[in-house]
């Protein structure tokens, strides 16, 4: 499945169904993620609204609440400012048991990660510093501890832009494209970048962080002997 669905762009509930249907034909293996949305361009491009982000924050408010109910209610049922199921029936509802695991994606402190508490199975934060990513994880065991809610059943996955390459200059060359979203001075800070050593060295400090799995992107992947040498010098 996608790593993060934008919520703006389809009813929660049927994302729900449609969520259902695949774990059902994939025999369990769907990775269902969502999170509040957050690029314009996109929105406009396909003629969609783009509210402004509290209110985005707040539709995806609602809508975790309805796929959870459509996932574990036998007719959902749930009134939010912005969605509403009234005795909606999602059969079948997917294989993983007790449901699903919703993934919900982004860093915000005060809501998306107050929502991971709440409501979510599992957290993906994407492109910070080790320092970051451990501050962020901090913060989603505070809003465990201030609902009640046993950190240690969330899954937490980090997301990593990654330029791997024999030498370090080759690396760095690589990672130019990342940079329309990471500053180029921050890039080996925030991203994967140098050779297989360096890389591992940088995903042990990730794991020290919190981090439970590493989602990695490579700019690259088409070239397959890139992805050959990550899976050999990296995942061993």
């Amino acid at each position: 499945g996608q790593m993060v669905a934008c919520n703006s762009y389809r009813n929660p509930a049927l994302l729900a169904k449609m969520a259902s249907t695949v774990d059902v034909l994939s025999h369990g293996r769907l990775d269902f993620g969502i999170g509040a949305g957050w690029y314009e361009q996109e929105y406009r491009a396909y003629g969609y609204d783009f509210p402004d982000g509290p209110t985005r924050l707040r539709q995806l408010r609602d809508a975790v609440q309805i796929i959870r109910a459509m996932w574990t209610q036998e007719e959902a049922t749930f009134e939010g400012k912005f969605a509403q199921v009234r005795g909606a029936i999602n059969q079948p509802k997917g294989v993983q048991k007790p449901h699903i695991p919703l993934l919900i994606g982004g860093a915000g402190e005060q809501v998306t990660l107050k929502l991971v508490a709440q409501y979510g199975d599992a957290c993906n934060i994407g492109h910070l510093t080790n320092e970051g990513f451990a501050r962020k994880f901090a913060i989603i065991k505070q809003h465990c501890e201030n609902v009640g809610r046993d950190y240690n059943e969330i899954h937490r996955t980090v997301l990593l832009s990654c330029a791997i390459a024999e030498t370090d200059a080759e690396a760095v060359a690589k990672s130019v494209p990342y940079q329309r979203t990471i500053p180029a001075d921050q890039m080996r800070q925030r991203a994967l970048v140098g050779t297989p050593d360096a890389i591992r060295k940088r995903l042990l400090e990730v794991e020290q962080t919190g981090a439970q799995e590493v989602i990695i992107f490579l700019q690259d992947s088409a070239q397959l002997e890139t992805v050959r040498m990550f899976a050999e010098e990296c995942m061993k």
